[in-house]
Formats: C-alpha cells, sequence, structure tokens
C-alpha cells in the first residue's frame, strides 16, 4: 500500500514580519503524515494536532502539557466543516506538488528586506492563531 502522504508538508506562520519569525511558536512545517487531527474550538477556530516533533526538553513543551503540538486557524463561521473537507482533500491529493510543501496559513506581508506581500491561506483560512510545537 502506497503513503499518499509521504513527502507532503504543510507551512503555519502566524507573524506579520519575516524578521520576527525566529522561533517554533512563530512558524513550523509539519509532515502531513504526523497530523493527529482537526477540531473545532469555536465557531470560526479549528484546531490541528499533529504528533510531537521534537525532542528532549524545549521551552514550549516545559509550559504546555499533552502529547501533541497543535495549529490554530481562523476561519469564518460556518466554513469549518468546509475547511476540513478541503483539508482532507488536500491530504489525499495525487502526487505532490514540485517541493511538497503546502501554505496553509502564512500571516506575513512583510518581507525580510522589508518590502510587502499579501499574506497567504488556504481554503476559508483567514488568518494563523497560536503555534504549539513540541
Amino acid at each position: 500500500m502506497t503513503n499518499n502522504n509521504y513527502g507532503k508538508y504543510w507551512y503555519f506562520r502566524g507573524v506579520a514580519d519575516e524578521d520576527s519569525d525566529n522561533d517554533m511558536a512563530t512558524s513550523v512545517m509539519l509532515p502531513v503524515a504526523s497530523i493527529v487531527s482537526m477540531i473545532p474550538t469555536s465557531t470560526t477556530m479549528l484546531r490541528i494536532y499533529f504528533e510531537k516533533t521534537t525532542h528532549g526538553t524545549p521551552v514550549y513543551e516545559s509550559q504546555t502539557t499533552g502529547q501533541h503540538g497543535f495549529v490554530d486557524v481562523v476561519i469564518p463561521a460556518g466554513k469549518i466543516k468546509d475547511t476540513i473537507k478541503d483539508l482532507v482533500a488536500l491530504t489525499n491529493a495525487g502526487p505532490r506538488q514540485s517541493d511538497g510543501v503546502t501554505v496553509i496559513a502564512d500571516d506575513s506581508t512583510t518581507d525580510y528586506d522589508n518590502t510587502t506581500r499579501q499574506a497567504v491561506y488556504f481554503s476559508h483560512i483567514t488568518d494563523c492563531g497560536t503555534i504549539r510545537a513540541r
């Protein structure tokens, strides 16, 4: 049996200025195969849980409890189910993109050289919330 998720990654960044993207609380790229579950935490927030990605005792691991990391994404009310369906379809999609990376939520609008650009979001997602990588 072939694992369609091999080599696929999802990228999340929760800061507007690329200069501030400097630790595991501001951005993370996850192997799709590590996604554990997707659970709405409100009418406008979806929490995507993933397996522990680091070893040892990083600062964030000692500040939080639980075995899994997570990323929160903001979605308009009434679009949670549609977004989950789109993310599952993306997970199960055929051959991966050339680099295997899909941006799910990138809040960055200011590049390192101070040029501006549009934030990037997948499906109905409008913002990247809390990132808790372990």
